[in-house]
């Protein structure tokens, strides 16, 4: 099955991901070899980026992709940290939404409290974004029976890793975030790809897994059908 990667920090020089080109030319002969055909790169927002810059990264990106393939597409996209002028920045075009729709990719520190992220997440909302909480599976305040089915219910998107769904099934995290999958619970997958060592684009082991327990339709949305919402400017993502 083809995949949308919806979470990767694959333009060069941007952040704490890929390096330098030939590092992201490496990342993206990677992605492809684990079934990836398309990719939001998402650098990490900072105040007063050069958002020109990032669009002809994305440009020199794409046309490195389309080099292994031509219908290897590469669209720019962002990950922003929560703080308390986000909003602003999005409604000024400081930060950039993905792929030039109205999703918006919001990560929160580890240790956030469930208010702030549910507020966050509802204030974007309100603002006619829409908003998805990024690797979702590192916030311990979802962990509480119920609250991620409150965020979705309060109209967010869940966004897990890949690498979450692997590991020993004994790790209560594995199990975690695989309970949430088969719930119904996350939306959309992302490498969260960073480099071509410990954090490379790597899905084989995560789709194996979903090809045994998901019913073929639920894992089309995965790692497909919603993806491509976000790529289409399309909205009617639901639970």
């Amino acid at each position: 099955m083809n995949i949308i990667d919806i979470h990767a920090h694959i333009l060069p020089g941007v952040d704490d991901g890929s390096a330098d080109l030939d590092e992201s030319r490496k990342m993206l002969q990677e992605a492809y070899s684990q079934g990836i055909r398309a990719i939001i790169a998402t650098p990490h927002y900072h105040r007063g980026q050069d958002i020109d810059k990032l669009k002809e990264l994305t440009g020199i990106l794409r046309q490195e992709a389309q080099k292994l393939d031509p219908g290897y597409g590469i669209f720019l996209g962002q990950e922003l940290m929560d703080s308390e002028d986000i909003l602003d920045e999005l409604r000024k075009g400081h930060a950039l939404t993905m792929a030039e729709s109205r999703y918006v990719l919001i990560e929160f520190l580890p240790n956030v409290s469930y208010s702030r992220l549910y507020q966050r997440l509802r204030q974007l909302k309100m603002a006619g974004y829409l908003p998805i909480a990024a690797h979702a599976e590192r916030y311990g305040c979802l962990r509480e029976e119920g609250r991620i089915e409150e965020v979705i219910e309060g109209g967010s998107l869940i966004q897990m890793n890949y690498r979450s769904l692997t590991g020993n099934i004994l790790n209560k995290n594995t199990r975690w975030c695989r309970r949430q999958v088969l719930r119904g619970n996350v939306h959309l997958l992302g490498t969260d790809m960073h480099n071509t060592g410990a954090r490379a684009p790597r899905t084989r082991e995560a789709m194996a897994w979903l090809e045994r327990h998901c019913p073929k339709k639920e894992l089309h949305r995965l790692v497909k059908k919603y993806p491509e919402y976000i790529l289409n400017k399309k909205e009617g993502i639901v639970r």
